[in-house]
């Protein structure tokens, strides 16, 4: 597992320590799961746009297909 050190503002870490503690974990737990979920946002954002990408790119065939 890597490790690494990460530095916030002030409000950031209020702001995780206090969710955190609403959901019973650490504070390293909720800013692990805060990570993937950014990440995974950031890959459902990036293959969305390909796809309008290639849906733009491919329309007339599509449209033909559709008839």
């Amino acid at each position: 597992m890597a490790e690494t050190r990460l530095r916030l503002p002030d409000e950031t870490y209020e702001q995780i320590k206090q969710i955190a503690g609403a959901d019973a974990q650490s504070v390293n737990s909720a800013m692990v799961i805060a990570i993937e979920e950014y990440i995974a946002r950031r890959r459902r954002e990036r293959y969305a746009a390909m796809g309008r990408k290639i849906a733009e790119r491919d329309r007339e065939l599509l449209d033909r297909l559709a008839r």
